[in-house]
């Protein structure tokens, strides 16, 4: 006679999964801290090259393309795009769309620090919604 012992079984699959939701959302946060860096790095260098006599992008001035602070810019951006590309393929959109929000208010916090520029009463108001609606549409996605 044969002892069989019963084992509690785990679920592979449930684990793999739970791996890849977190690795998707380390992407998507990786994602907007790029391109909200982005933003700065390109506006800092667009700003650096007004101040020089240099003729300006909006008049047909391409001062900028020779600038590495505005090519790191650039550059950012492009990792952060293929990182948020890369996230949707380990977490579902519903959680990586609300996800670059954040690129929103990375952006805003990093103005603020190192553009100098101040956030109004109305911008810190769209800022806190911007907050939350994300925990809201992560909170609901929860229950």
């Amino acid at each position: 006679m044969d002892l069989v012992v019963n084992e509690p079984q785990h679920n592979v699959h449930e684990n793999n999964e739970d791996h890849n939701y977190l690795i998707g959302v380390i992407l998507a946060v990786s994602s907007s801290l790029f391109i909200g860096g982005s933003y700065i790095l390109k506006k800092l260098s667009l700003l650096k090259l007004s101040k020089s006599n240099s003729s300006r992008a909006s008049a047909g001035g391409f001062g900028y393309l020779k600038d590495w602070i505005w090519w790191t810019g650039f550059l950012s951006m492009g990792i952060g795009e293929f990182l948020n590309l890369i996230a949707y393929g380990f977490a579902p959109a519903s959680l990586v769309t609300p996800l670059g929000a954040l690129s929103v208010l990375i952006s805003t916090v990093l103005a603020t620090k190192y553009l100098q520029e101040s956030l109004t009463s109305s911008g810190g108001l769209r800022t806190m919604c911007c907050w939350l609606s994300y925990h809201h549409t992560q909170c609901s996605k929860r229950s």
